[in-house]
């Protein structure tokens, strides 16, 4: 039986064999006490990637955000950040509940806005509710836009106004390393236009657990308090560290063949009748595309496909995301298309 082709996520990874070596031959310590050698190895690479002062290792990029939003704001400002992104959508209850903070969301698309959007949500802030906005995040690259690039002309600009206002601009760079690769843009451009920048090391890199903030030692040193006491104190975490260093160091040139795969997944989808790719062109490894006439409801839909050994991710049926990785290659995408044409077209007709 053929191996399933797992378009859901970057997140259903596995670690590669080189990987699993690094991992096994890990030095490890008690990490709460900051005497991992591996951990300490991991922050130290980051931070000098990302030109940072210092690195947190923590266990998601949710508490990655959180630890940044709960460090840079005081309970009761507000947090601007585009209305489709993370932070304001499935992060936003722990956000709202751990930091004591409320967001404006910004309505852009692809959740790229400008650095005039900033300033239209920023002004009316104290006329609101007396608050002040602590904090802007922006998302790089972002999901719910599928997988676009946040031009770093923008960022700067952005930058630029926080600076003047003095509000800290955090990124959520989950998928940083796949904005890098698309535009060319270093990652240390990226920290320099940032206070502070979060990145998933468990998505199109590979590594299976952890995420990684990036700032200032002062920052870092609130945001670490926060860590602990929400429980991301880890004990011998150089071993999953390990994993992280290995990635990083291998895996982020490799992206350019999911950007690559993802293209070509979009166009074959896009010969399909009746299938609209809505983020066209692709940019990075996420692909988001629409069943405009569907002939069969949701169960059954996943029911042929799972017949054909595809996993796909219904969005909002009948809009669905299919993310490349480093479990999928050509073979894969062919086969895959070969499931859709089947399933989108043949949909009506089969028993």
């Amino acid at each position: 039986m053929p191996a399933v082709v797992d378009l859901r996520s970057d997140t259903v990874t596995l670690p590669t064999p080189g990987m699993r070596k690094a991992m096994a031959r890990a030095k490890v310590g008690d990490s709460r006490r900051g005497e991992d050698p591996s951990v300490r190895a991991l922050e130290e690479y980051c931070a000098g990637l990302f030109g940072k002062e210092g690195g947190l290792f923590v266990p998601s990029g949710t508490m990655g955000n959180l630890c940044a939003a709960c460090a840079w704001t005081r309970p009761g400002e507000m947090i601007v950040a585009s209305s489709a992104s993370h932070i304001a959508g499935r992060e936003s209850p722990a956000v709202s509940l751990l930091a004591s903070v409320a967001i404006i969301g910004i309505d852009a698309p692809g959740g790229i806005f400008t650095a005039e959007d900033v300033a239209a949500a920023v002004a009316p802030a104290p006329a609101r509710n007396e608050s002040r906005v602590g904090l802007v995040t922006a998302e790089n690259t972002h999901n719910a836009g599928g997988g676009t690039v946040f031009p770093l002309a923008a960022l700067k600009r952005i930058r630029s106004f926080c600076g003047k206002t003095r509000i800290p601009l955090h990124i959520d760079g989950s998928r940083i390393f796949n904005a890098s690769v698309a535009s060319g843009t270093p990652p240390a451009a990226y920290g320099k236009v940032s206070d502070s920048l979060m990145f998933c090391l468990s998505k199109g890199l590979g590594a299976p657990v952890g995420s990684i903030l990036v700032g200032t030692r002062g920052f870092l040193s609130e945001a670490r308090g926060v860590a602990l006491r929400i429980g991301g104190g880890m004990r011998q975490a150089g071993i999953v560290a390990a994993g992280g260093l290995y990635a990083l160091k291998h895996n982020v040139p490799r992206l350019a063949e999911d950007h690559g795969n993802a293209a070509a997944l979009a166009e074959g989808l896009d010969g399909i009748p009746g299938v609209e790719v809505v983020n066209a062109p692709v940019e990075t490894n996420i692909v988001l595309f629409r069943w405009e006439t569907p002939s069969l409801d949701l169960p059954a839909f996943r029911e042929r496909l799972a017949d054909r050994r595809v996993l796909l991710d219904d969005r909002a049926f009948p809009l669905f995301r299919a993310v490349t990785h480093l479990g999928i290659g050509k073979r894969e995408i062919a086969r895959a298309m070969r499931a859709f044409r089947e399933v989108f077209v043949g949909g009506a007709v089969r028993p």
